[in-house]
């Protein structure tokens, strides 16, 4: 299946499935996760937060668990192919604090070891790399914590019926970002977004994109426009959505008037859809389009990730 083909059924991968937990009963929500793994619980977690969950929710990106994460906590572990090392290091070490994790995987050495150890197991397609699989996997995080059939159904119709307006704004903004480096100015309710952007610009277009969020940028990023040797290197792009704080929007406003008054126009992107999931969701399959587009501009496969695997083999040497 080619990538146009994969990213045109992208919606398809958006399902409900009743598999929620019972939130009240545990301390806080660990999702653990890489890459294009870990992403879907980076959004699972946003999506909590801004649901406005009681307890708390965060993804953890590394080989350790924090020590206050007890069996008290549910915790999530996500690895599409299920040898994901930092993942099953969080799964070993959950199962040593007396947590039986819950596992998303489309199998690999995750699936074995959670149901030889009587953990629940939700799996996903196979034979996708995980960034492909963002759907699936995203899926059955929010079913997991307690996403309703309508607001899954809301997005994935939005996505169908707005496929055709992203693709062609997502390959215009690639040719705006052609031969520079794009920076991501994002908000409190898109910073998870931008780092979904910055993962599918690295692995699909070969190309840097960093990003920092408002209004943390006003307190230190923005010294960095007075450089205009390396300023003009960069694509400015200002993302935000409409629930964010009505002070970071008046924020977001400022940021693009300051830029305007230095003779930069910046890309402004903000989804569209009836939820913060359908609209968060626009936003990533634009990036999806920009990102595929950007790498037929710079000559380069999509698919190919020869770099990471390389470091994965490298990293086997030392086990």
């Amino acid at each position: 299946m080619g990538v146009e083909e994969l990213l045109e059924g992208f919606y398809n991968q958006i399902t409900y499935e009743k598999i929620g937990k019972e939130l009240s009963e545990y301390k806080g929500v660990v999702f653990c996760g890489m890459g294009g793994s870990g992403i879907a619980g980076t959004f699972a977690s946003k999506w909590l937060n801004h649901r406005g969950v009681k307890i708390p929710a965060f993804v953890i990106k590394g080989y350790e668990l924090p020590p206050f994460v007890d069996n008290g906590y549910l915790v999530v572990c996500i690895s599409y192919s299920g040898n994901t090392e930092e993942t099953l290091s969080n799964f070993e070490e959950a199962l040593r604090r007396g947590i039986k994790p819950v596992c998303i995987t489309s199998g690999g050495k995750l699936k074995e070891l959670a149901e030889k150890n009587g953990c629940e197991v939700h799996e996903v397609p196979k034979g996708f790399q995980p960034r492909y699989a963002f759907g699936y996997l995203l899926s059955k995080a929010l079913c997991l914590v307690g996403i309703t059939p309508e607001e899954m159904e809301d997005a994935k119709e939005n996505l169908k019926e707005n496929l055709e307006k992203i693709k062609e704004e997502g390959f215009k903004i690639a040719e705006r970002l052609y031969g520079y480096i794009p920076v991501i100015y994002s908000t409190p309710l898109t910073d998870a977004i931008a780092e979904r952007w910055k993962g599918q610009k690295n692995e699909n277009a070969k190309t840097p994109l960093y990003y920092a969020v408002l209004p943390e940028m006003h307190h230190n990023e923005v010294m960095s426009w007075n450089n205009p040797s390396l300023r003009n290197k960069f694509h400015y792009i200002l993302m935000y959505d409409e629930k964010d704080y009505h002070r970071v929007k008046l924020r977001v406003d400022i940021t693009a008037k300051l830029l305007k008054d230095m003779g930069i126009v910046p890309i402004m992107l903000k989804g569209e859809g009836n939820s913060y999931l359908s609209r968060a969701l626009y936003l990533v399959h634009l990036a999806d389009w920009v990102s595929v587009k950007l790498a037929e501009l710079y000559g380069y496969d999509p698919m190919k990730v020869d770099t990471i695997e390389r470091i994965k083999q490298e990293i086997k040497k030392y086990e």
